[in-house]
């Protein structure tokens, strides 16, 4: 009999939106992304309604594009009920668009 495979579901959702929300804002911040990337990252932050804080510096990723799929990776390990509130939709909806805009 094979094991279970490994659920890297997130049990904590106000973790998993903070952390979300300051990859957003960390893309909305960076030189290399465009200006509807940005407005994108900004909504998608916001619309986690996570207090405000200071965005994290992250060095070593210069792309905004892995900063925002490790976003939508983090809010797609929400449990099915966590992820299915219409904050957490509104976020990765904003993420989405995102990375489908050019630089």
């Amino acid at each position: 009999m094979a094991p279970a495979p490994e659920d890297h579901r997130t049990s904590d959702p106000a973790t998993a939106r903070a952390e979300a929300s300051g990859l957003f804002a960390a893309a909305a911040r960076n030189e290399l992304a465009g200006t509807a990337t940005q407005l994108h990252c900004l909504a998608a932050a916001s619309a986690l309604r996570v207090p405000s804080g200071p965005v994290p510096a992250i060095a070593d990723v210069r792309d905004p594009d892995q900063l925002i799929t490790q976003a939508l990776r983090t809010l797609g390990e929400l449990e099915p009920e966590d992820f299915a509130h219409p904050d957490v939709l509104a976020a990765a909806r904003h993420g989405r668009r995102a990375l489908r805009e050019p630089r």
